[in-house]
């Protein structure tokens, strides 16, 4: 027996409850409530008399849910775009989309449809695509492309090309890079970005100087250390005492040391917050130089864009060696000051 719950009452315009008493047109099914249709004295629904259909199917027709307007597929009620022939629907414009948008998607084409869900939803991100889903032809400026930075940046472009994107929508700079907070130079060098990381690695060792200093002082403060280090080198002996003598817990150098302090914790803000920003800057200048040189050359443009990008672990090892380095002529400088 059909339930006709919720349905309207052709004369009252009253929904149906399950205590109503209904009848219906022996004809074409119109459901009445029994008064209605005694003050009626006839079905009113002439249209389906002069169509021949009956209630019950005009019902279930309008029960199946919205259609597209275009070829007059069934859609569900949150589908952004037919999935027949690619056609923008009624919920496509109730989530921002416009008209104009509207008339490129009518196309039943799959890169159509991914195109208007990146005008709805700018910053989703597609894990099963190195580009993220975004448009590959997108330009970040007069030369580079989405493409040209995927092929830049190499590894891990799910991580960078939406902070990229952020950056070059929304102006963003700051964001958050463990690697860098920890390691700026290893990270710089790891990223092919060796001036970046030669600045920061003698920036961080001029900054690291009076706590070298200290440290150096209070490991030759220990007796058995200081009297081994100067039986097999005796001619840093005159140099220990001098550094020895020296008072650098308190006064003016304390005063330093206690600048330089602060002037790490700084550093380590700058670097966690915008070294991502760097090498945004950095992969867009170099990016767009590589493809000038490889355009005017005649060359194969991504292949030199993953030659010039990507990352090092040749210069990864190589500043690791130098870190080293720096730590041992920091604290030559120590001997060479006093």
């Amino acid at each position: 027996m059909f339930d006709y719950t919720g349905c309207e009452c052709k004369s009252c315009g009253k929904k149906f409850t399950s205590e109503d008493d209904i009848v219906v047109c022996p004809e074409c099914g119109t459901p009445y409530h029994r008064e209605c249709y005694k003050k009626e004295g006839k079905c009113i629904n002439t249209e389906l008399h002069e169509s021949h259909k009956s209630w019950k199917e005009t019902h279930e027709d309008e029960k199946a849910g919205a259609v597209c307007k275009k070829c007059g597929n069934s859609l569900k009620d949150d589908q952004l775009f037919c999935d027949k022939c690619g056609a923008p629907t009624d919920f496509f414009f109730s989530q921002g989309g416009k008209p104009e948008e509207a008339a490129r998607e009518e196309t039943p084409n799959a890169e159509n449809i991914d195109s208007a869900m990146e005008n709805v939803y700018p910053f989703m991100i597609n894990y099963s695509d190195p580009l993220c889903g975004f448009n590959p032809d997108e330009k970040y400026d007069d030369t580079v492309t989405v493409r040209d930075m995927g092929d830049f940046v190499g590894s891990n472009t799910h991580y960078y090309l939406p902070k990229f994107r952020n950056m070059r929508h929304l102006n963003l700079k700051l964001s958050m890079n463990f690697p860098a907070m920890f390691f700026p130079e290893l990270y710089f060098a790891y990223r092919k970005m060796p001036l970046a990381a030669v600045l920061v690695l003698i920036l961080k060792t001029i900054i690291s100087f009076p706590a070298v200093a200290i440290s150096t002082q209070t490991m030759f403060g220990d007796e058995m250390y200081r009297t081994m280090l100067t039986q097999m080198y005796p001619y840093i002996s005159e140099f220990v005492e001098k550094l020895l003598s020296l008072d650098l817990t308190h006064g003016a150098f304390m005063t330093l040391y206690n600048f330089t302090n602060i002037l790490d914790f700084v550093g380590i803000f700058i670097f966690a917050g915008f070294s991502n920003y760097f090498y945004y800057r950095h992969s867009l200048n170099k990016a767009s130089q590589i493809k000038q040189q490889a355009l005017s050359s005649g060359g194969n443009v991504s292949f030199a864009l993953k030659q010039g990008g990507g990352v090092s672990a040749a210069l990864l090892i190589l500043f690791i060696v130098l870190e080293i380095v720096m730590q041992f002529v920091s604290i030559a400088a120590v001997f060479l000051i006093v």
